[in-house]
């Protein structure tokens, strides 16, 4: 039997408790040599005083959470964070047997030092395999339904045949899991690099549609000319195409690589961008029109689909700038093509580039990934169209951050104090008009220093006042 790798701290500091175990995900995370960020510890007897007695010796504290009858006693010190409960039943068994999946249904006892494997969980993780400990499991608690696809995406597992039948069987009961818990599972299976076949199988198994039932009128809702695929088969392979442009955004411009390892961005960035992909078009069955020629048309689907992904941020519970980077990219998605459509016909500005920069900001970015991915996901095989409209994209990041973003850091040339002393102005609407008109100018490269900027805005004060004579 393999003995766990745990960290001396604990070994060193366990009270004399002869039936406590590590269990759950730290005993498989420990078994494939990955790093648990806590360890779990299930006590037959006082769970509260086992916890006690290891924060003393850690010279750490206790932090008891839960609801009553579910406490967990978290202990944190010498840079451990050990989460102790007792057993759920009356033996060890009971307990193993209550949980989730095999792999998540080990335990390590600690006074004897041994492995305790009574549902061979080692056998599914050698078999790279998400088996389900009981189809109870998922009644007991539906969360477990979605963190099956999550633990696969994360563990690069298969969900095994007869765990996905019962997915699709207990599929109903997703609703009922708190928003929080929720949004956990699923922007965590999102942050993979590669989830887009999680996603299909969530799609094939039913749990897609349970968890966001507005994807189910974009089932045969067809589309135009442009599009090979009815609304809900092209979003999911929007998501895929999204995905593997992620996955090379370095490719296409090394400053859209980096913004992903920064700070900021790294952490939900990608997953809220594939998740507002998702949503992207459940406004277009809403909107559909055919025409005389039988050609379907979603006029104003974007700004649709974006006030109807509301009701869904709120109840996973997203947070504020998680629901504003969404409902930015799902009411833009279509002005990167709108663009391209300008440039086509030959009539494309630079001040109609600059406007979707600025308005799409801090987001802007993500709103041409998305457009990206949306148009790799309309055909079977790219064509010539779809080709052209790529590489314009491709062209918008890198004129973001080749030109744009450089500009836009910089100081402004003139402030709404400066307009207002120079020209003997008070305060009003038409300050703003003027900032924003000089900062255009700017961005385009028309004017590049103060005495251009005050020559811009007396221009458009002098047409103004002409237009009142």
């Amino acid at each position: 039997m393999p003995r766990l790798p745990l960290p001396s701290p604990l070994l060193e500091n366990l009270p004399a408790t002869p039936q406590a175990y590590v269990v759950g995900g730290t005993v498989r995370d420990l078994l494939m040599q990955r790093h648990p960020t806590d360890i779990d510890i299930a006590v037959d007897g006082d769970a509260a005083l086992f916890a006690g007695a290891i924060a003393d010796r850690l010279r750490g504290r206790v932090i008891p959470m839960g609801k009553p009858g579910q406490i967990t006693h978290r202990v944190t010190g010498r840079g451990l964070l050990i989460d102790v409960t007792g057993l759920a039943g009356d033996t060890l068994e009971d307990d193993l047997r209550r949980r989730d999946f095999t792999v998540n249904a080990m335990a390590y006892d600690l006074q004897h030092q041994r492995l305790i494997d009574i549902l061979d969980g080692q056998d599914d993780m050698a078999a790279r395999r998400i088996r389900m400990v009981t189809e109870q499991a998922f009644v007991d608690d539906p969360l477990r339904l979605l963190r099956a696809f999550r633990m696969a995406a994360v563990l690069d597992f298969a969900i095994e045949p007869e765990t996905l039948a019962a997915i699709t069987r207990q599929g109903h009961r997703i609703s009922r899991p708190a928003g929080e818990r929720l949004r956990a599972e699923l922007l965590q299976l999102m942050a993979r690099p590669a989830s887009a076949h999680q996603i299909q199988a969530m799609s094939d198994s039913g749990l897609l549609l349970h968890l966001l039932p507005e994807m189910q009128p974009m089932q045969h809702c067809r589309q135009n000319r442009h599009h090979d695929f009815d609304v809900y088969e092209h979003t999911l392979r929007a998501y895929a195409a999204t995905e593997k442009c992620l996955q090379n955004a370095g490719d296409i411009i090394d400053a859209l690589g980096k913004r992903y390892h920064a700070p900021p961005y790294r952490r939900t960035t990608g997953a809220i961008l594939k998740y507002a992909v998702l949503l992207h078009d459940i406004g277009k069955p809403g909107t559909r029109q055919v025409d005389a020629d039988g050609d379907a048309h979603f006029h104003g689907h974007a700004q649709y689909s974006a006030d109807m992904a509301e009701a869904i941020h709120a109840r996973l519970r997203l947070s504020k700038p998680e629901c504003a980077q969404a409902r930015i990219i799902i009411a833009n998605h279509g002005r990167p093509l709108s663009l391209f459509s300008a440039r086509e016909a030959g009539n494309l500005s630079r001040k109609g580039i600059n406007r979707l920069f600025r308005e799409c900001e801090p987001w802007t970015p993500e709103v041409l990934l998305h457009a990206l991915g949306d148009t790799l996901g309309k055909k079977k095989k790219p064509d010539a169209a779809v080709d052209r409209a790529t590489t314009f994209i491709k062209d918008l990041l890198r004129d973001y951050f080749d030109r744009f973003r450089p500009l836009a850091e910089q100081e402004p040339l003139l402030s709404g104090r400066d307009l207002m002393e120079h020209f003997g102005l008070k305060p009003s609407a038409l300050i703003g008009d003027l900032l924003q008109l000089i900062e255009e100018e700017r961005l385009a490269g028309r004017i590049t220093i103060r005495q251009e900027a005050l020559a811009c805005a007396a221009e458009f004060l002098a047409v103004k006042d002409l237009s009142k004579s």
